[in-house]
């Protein structure tokens, strides 16, 4: 070999070398490019093996399942507290406008055709009344709102508080029902005590009829029965006492009444004053009658009672399950 041929071929080495250290000095001076260029394809890999799936359920199957999950407990905490939310500011509206402005439902009674509405139009049946109302719309007006507004705002703090409220209000209830089953005596004792004592304090005749007359008197009508025990009940009545006509010894709800009972006709009339079993209810006492009701509907009074509890324990799990999921999507 020639001396030119074999120096072309050393320069040609240099020049290889030269080219392959240039790329490793590039190399070196940019290893982010190289690391970025790493982890795109690293990321291309595993995204590719996400969506591909190597066996079992996908992951974003799962999420799927998750969000749709999510949005039915979401739409149907709306869907019962926004009823809730209706029914208590209907309610509660109606009661303030009753408490603030009594007259125009005493004219309203007055002018309408329904006889069921004429025991209501004494201004203290409709101030209780409306007083009783206001707690009852208050309090599941709050309850709907921090429900509905809870799931539509997406707010962990409104879900809680309403969670919170639901937990009280169904202890409470769970309470004083197992109360009531281990100390049934006493629950008894203390039922007739309390009849004995409205009806001693507060019940007064028709004409000067308050909240607690109209109470008794649609009890006596629909369950047949007269004052607590019997009609020697009414003795003790000391508003009914002052305001009744000479020669009464029992009130006319205590009557066998003709037609409908909400109007308080008596078949007899001379039974307010001589009252015979053929005339009237006079020894038949309403706390008697009225266990004998609660036992006839055991079955409809339990039944009732399971569903209320059945509502509100799966409205708990729905409002604590979208508060969790929330905490995960903010995560």
């Amino acid at each position: 070999m020639s001396f030119a041929n074999r120096l072309k071929n050393c320069c040609g080495r240099v020049k290889s070398d030269a080219n392959h250290l240039d790329d490793k000095e590039a190399g070196a001076q940019n290893p982010a490019s190289t690391e970025r260029n790493g982890q795109n394809n690293t990321g291309r890999k595993d995204k590719k093996k996400r969506l591909c799936g190597s066996g079992g359920d996908s992951p974003v199957v799962s999420r799927m399942a998750l969000n749709c999950g999510t949005v039915f407990a979401k739409y149907l905490l709306c869907f019962f507290n926004f009823i809730f939310f209706a029914a208590g500011g209907t309610v509660l509206a109606l009661s303030i406008w009753l408490a603030v402005d009594n007259t125009s439902f005493l004219i309203l009674t007055r002018v309408s055709e329904n006889d069921s509405l004429q025991e209501f139009n004494q201004p203290s049946v409709m101030e209780h009344g409306a007083y009783i109302l206001i707690v009852a719309g208050g309090l599941v007006f709050c309850i709907g709102f921090l429900g509905c507004c809870g799931a539509v705002l997406e707010s962990r703090v409104l879900l809680t508080i309403y969670g919170l409220t639901v937990i009280v209000i169904f202890l409470l209830e769970v309470t004083g029902g197992a109360l009531a089953a281990v100390y049934k005596a006493e629950t008894e004792e203390e039922l007739q005590n309390f009849l004995k004592l409205t009806l001693k304090k507060y019940y007064s005749t028709q004409s000067t009829a308050n909240s607690m007359t109209v109470s008794w008197n649609a009890l006596m009508a629909e369950l047949k029965c007269c004052g607590v025990n019997n009609y020697t009940d009414f003795e003790l009545a000391t508003l009914w006492q002052t305001n009744k006509t000479d020669g009464m010894v029992m009130p006319v709800a205590c009557c066998i009444l003709e037609g409908d009972p909400k109007k308080f006709k008596p078949l007899d009339p001379s039974c307010v004053s001589d009252p015979s079993p053929e005339n009237s209810y006079y020894l038949t006492g309403c706390y008697g009658r009225l266990m004998e009701w609660v036992e006839d509907h055991t079955n409809l009074l339990m039944g009732i009672g399971i569903g209320v509890a059945a509502i509100q324990v799966l409205l708990l799990i729905f409002a604590f399950c979208l508060c969790n999921s929330l905490g995960h999507k903010i995560k």
